[in-house]
């Protein structure tokens, strides 16, 4: 069982993921690029998804082996410091489409 500091930021990787598809909810693809504000706040939930993913131990990684650890990595790392590369198109995929299997996970881990 992951200590309090890593329950934590499981926890935060959990509340980030379902602020995006809260912040998604009833939003088109086309309504998502249109929207500065929605993707502010889809890419500032990913960055908070990247940097719990990177203070994760290695033993609490090991307990998801499913989960990309090192994409969630390095999608922080592109949206904190090469943010004009940041691809829209891949940050809607992920949001609608990829998010769902690190919820799915975690909402088992925290017992629903």
């Amino acid at each position: 069982m992951p200590d309090d500091l890593q329950q934590a930021l499981l926890r935060d990787l959990l509340d980030s993921a379902r602020a995006i598809r809260r912040y998604l909810d009833g939003v088109s693809r086309e309504a998502f690029m249109a929207n500065a504000e929605k993707q502010d706040a889809v890419l500032r939930r990913f960055e908070i998804i990247g940097e719990a993913a990177s203070r994760l131990s290695p033993e609490t990684q090991t307990l998801f082996p499913g989960l990309p650890f090192r994409a969630m990595r390095g999608m922080r790392n592109i949206i904190a410091h090469d943010y004009g590369e940041v691809d829209l198109e891949l940050v809607w995929q992920t949001a609608t489409t990829d998010l769902q299997s690190l919820i799915a996970a975690l909402e088992h881990h925290f017992g629903g």
